[in-house]
């Protein structure tokens, strides 16, 4: 195990001397529906679906030693009264396979007003494809099929050389004496490139990303909460002219979380990770190597195996190490439709321990988009 170790961590940084994997791999995590301004008239018919089978091998905790296996049905209406406005109504069905008792039912409403090429409004179920670009430390992207879809406010901008999403997902919402505490999301994801040609790119990624939970006017007892992180980052991109190969990447981010101190759990007020890793994309998918080194690190919505603390009643560890290598593939079969693979290996270095976990999703987005009146 110790040469594999060895051997990992060379290829890890062999790699990174060339690229790195930008803040998400799961490119292949789209169900928003495009805007098209050019369909202003009847309404039309549309469905997002995603099929889904995930297998999830952890010796190290057994709470996520599971496998999912289900789909995500998203029937709707769309209908643009104008060419900047869009409207749309229907439901979001969650099911998992062999649990008749399990299944979620959602309504779905989305109002998506395009101010002008680089602005969009979004108000209700937000747009969320590939998990706004969040890295895993700080969002579980098991989260797109588990989880129900985000409602609230979200304004996105994009230019040539800047962009930015800017979002509140509320979660739950209380009234005058409830016994439970509110509950929302928020986060603001932006780039900025610095320096680009035909061939590079150097550009800041920062995210801005909380979890909180209070409100004034419940009766849950208990002080508010609010997790906060902050991750700036480096990210330089470069295109391959290969048959085989199409991009190098690199990035390297620094996260500092933020949390409430007591005297139980939380015994400090916040923790720091840093992620390192190195990405080579080529049209038989793309392979990964990375490192995380954690320290007191937590945030509430992150992936699992990079949190300090495990969850209730555990021990915190005070410092965790990874090597992480992915070996993500995804292929198109028709617009908006894919095919993918994923396969994700963990090793601590401090415990031992590997975790891995394998998927295996199909997504199809398409809708009925009637031809305008000439």
């Amino acid at each position: 195990m110790n040469k594999l170790k060895q051997i990992a961590i060379l290829l890890i940084f062999n790699l990174a001397l060339l690229s790195a994997q930008g803040q998400n791999s799961y490119d292949l995590f789209k169900t928003y529906e495009p805007f098209r301004p050019d369909s202003t008239g009847p309404f039309y018919f549309a469905v997002d679906n995603v099929n889904f089978f995930k297998n999830n091998e952890n010796k190290l905790n057994r709470n996520i030693d599971y496998t999912l296996t289900g789909t995500m049905l998203r029937p709707k209406a769309v209908y643009y009264p104008d060419s900047k406005l869009r409207i749309e109504l229907g439901g979001h069905i969650l099911k998992y396979n062999g649990r008749e008792d399990y299944a979620h039912l959602n309504p779905w409403f989305n109002a998506h007003y395009k101010a002008t090429d680089k602005i969009s409004v979004i108000i209700g179920n937000l747009d969320a494809d590939q998990n706004h670009q969040l890295s895993e430390q700080l969002y579980n992207p098991e989260l797109f099929y588990t989880a129900p879809p985000e409602v609230g406010l979200q304004t996105k901008y994009k230019s040539t050389r800047f962009s930015a999403d800017l979002w509140i997902d509320w979660q739950q919402m209380i009234l005058p004496g409830d016994p439970i505490k509110e509950r929302f999301v928020f986060g603001t994801k932006t780039n900025l490139v610095v320096m680009e040609n035909k061939d590079a790119s150097l550009s800041l990624p920062f995210t801005f990303y909380g979890v909180h939970h209070g409100g004034t006017i419940g009766t849950a007892p208990g002080l508010a909460t609010s997790f906060i992180t902050l991750t700036p980052g480096l990210t330089y991109k470069r295109k391959i002219s290969s048959k085989v190969f199409t991009e190098l990447q690199l990035t390297s981010s620094f996260s500092l979380s933020t949390y409430p101190k007591d005297d139980v759990i939380f015994k400090q007020s916040s923790g720091w990770g840093t992620y390192i890793s190195g990405n080579l994309n080529s049209k038989f998918g793309g392979i990964t190597a990375a490192f995380w080194h954690g320290h007191l690190f937590y945030t509430p919505q992150g992936t699992p195996i990079f949190q300090n603390y495990p969850g209730t009643g555990a021990i915190w560890a005070t410092d965790k190490k990874l090597i992480d290598l992915k070996y993500h593939y995804h292929y198109q079969i028709i617009k908006d439709t894919f095919f993918g693979f994923m396969f994700d290996y963990y090793y601590d270095t401090i415990r031992k321990t590997a975790v891995n976990s394998e998927g295996l999703y199909l997504i199809l987005n398409f809708g009925v988009i009637p031809k305008r009146a000439k």
